[in-house]
């Protein structure tokens, strides 16, 4: 018995189990899986339609920006300050 491989042991152990035993493990399981499923559905959701694509330019006018985001110098500004606190913080 010593020399039985572990996948050898669990067989052996299925096979002590009662049909009542077997039945909660598999409801358990199932329980599981919807869970995962129902979890990855809602992620999914979340993330939107992605395929794979960027931001459409020509949806540009519906984003809603504000002036301040439009402006390439604050946004040089803004980056060059973000890059010297990440430095900063190194």
């Amino acid at each position: 018995m010593a020399e039985n491989q572990p996948t050898d042991l669990v067989r052996e152990a299925e096979n002590c189990l009662t049909k009542e035993e077997k039945q909660c493990i598999l409801e358990r399981k199932h329980a599981k899986d919807n869970a995962r499923t129902e979890e990855q559905t809602l992620m999914s959701r979340e993330e939107g339609p992605s395929k794979g694509k960027g931001a459409d330019p020509r949806n540009w006018g519906e984003a809603d920006l504000e002036e301040a985001e439009l402006d390439i110098e604050a946004q040089k500004e803004a980056l060059l300050n973000w890059e010297r606190t990440r430095d900063w913080s190194k």
